[in-house]
């Protein structure tokens, strides 16, 4: 998976980026004849699109992903006074142009939705379609703020226990609930050994920029500015995503039906906050349908077939066993406390309920 460097208004960044072609799990550039799918990841998780990278019907397609700044192995050199959607937007907005990249079908979750958004906004030309999981896009909660707030208090806290006890517990059920698959529990250890380094106790200040402030000061669109979106627009929300509830998603389909954009939208039963993982097979289908919608047919190769994830062996190293178990039932492990100095830690799934 190779890097490209970048110079931007926030500083030079060296982005971690992965293209997986119909032939190549791990390609050097994409097939200049096929549309690309561009993934913007989840916050914590910059692998999380797992089960669409090794999907074949969307393997049709050239499906590019990338790791946000302090996530994974991207690397910069500076840190913005200000970081929101519109500088991480700046961004991603380099990297397209550093990879050549044609106008892109976007996909994307979480913070990636409202990076998404502001390129959709501001380089409308970008954008062939959008396609939105658990979004971001409408100001924050209060009771998502709440716990937001005392989860990014307990990371940055100091004390050696609080992090990997609570902390990282706490958002697990946060974002894929309070069971995880054995894939969800792969994903999420490999992402910790990035997570870990990349927001240690020396880079706390980076930490709350990017992952704690770039979320809870997000405000929500005008009418005016989404009307300047000219594609067409998709959300995805999960029916068992404790933070966010269905009518969050409505409210933004009623602000961009109001600005006169194509828009459309479904809920995926009992999925939780991060969507694309466990259900991928639900969510791919999705993706396909809504992109194959937007194109010439005719543009579009055969089905590949032997396709991996390009993240296929490192979580196999993680404890993923795809021959095995990997439905959520009871057999799943359990997010679960310990009874030390942090008894009573942030219990989301009681806060949100």
């Amino acid at each position: 998976m190779p890097f490209v460097e970048v110079s931007t208004s926030t500083g030079n960044i060296k982005f971690h980026y992965t293209i997986s072609t119909p032939t190549c799990s791990d390609a050097e550039s994409i097939d200049a004849g096929l549309p690309v799918l561009l993934f913007i990841h989840a916050l914590a998780f910059h692998n999380v699109f797992h089960s669409q990278f090794g999907d074949p019907l969307l393997r049709k397609f050239n499906l590019v992903t990338f790791d946000l700044r302090y996530h994974g192995e991207t690397t910069c050199n500076t840190l913005p006074n200000e970081y929101g959607a519109e500088e991480a937007a700046d961004e991603v907005l380099a990297l397209i142009d550093a990879l050549q990249l044609p106008p892109c079908h976007f996909i994307a979750m979480d913070i990636g939705s409202m990076i998404a958004m502001q390129i959709a906004v501001t380089k409308p030309e970008k954008a062939l379609s959008i396609l939105l999981m658990s979004h971001l896009c409408l100001e924050e909660l209060p009771e998502v703020l709440q716990v937001r707030t005392e989860l990014n208090n307990l990371w940055c806290s100091y004390h050696p226990d609080a992090q990997i006890e609570v902390a990282l517990p706490g958002y697990s059920q946060f974002t894929f609930g309070s069971e995880l698959s054995n894939l969800a529990q792969a994903v999420t250890d490999y992402c910790g050994f990035f997570n870990f380094k990349n927001w240690d106790s020396n880079h706390s200040t980076e930490y709350t920029l990017t992952t704690y402030k770039f979320v809870i000061q997000r405000k929500g669109y005008s009418q005016e500015a989404l009307s300047r979106i000219s594609c067409p627009v998709k959300l995805l929300h999960g029916g068992n995503d404790l933070a966010y509830p269905e009518e969050y998603t409505r409210e933004l389909v009623k602000n961009l039906e109001q600005a006169g954009v194509k828009v459309s939208w479904v809920t995926i039963p009992n999925a939780p906050h991060y969507i694309c993982l466990d259900y991928g097979p639900q969510v791919n289908c999705e993706i396909y349908d809504f992109v194959m919608n937007t194109m010439n047919k005719a543009s579009i190769s055969a089905t590949p077939t032997n396709v991996i994830s390009p993240w296929d062996k490192i979580l196999r190293e993680y404890g993923w066993n795809p021959e095995g178990l990997n439905e959520l039932d009871d057999d799943d492990i359990m997010v679960s406390y310990p009874s030390g100095a942090y008894a009573q830690p942030v219990n989301v799934l009681q806060a949100l309920l």
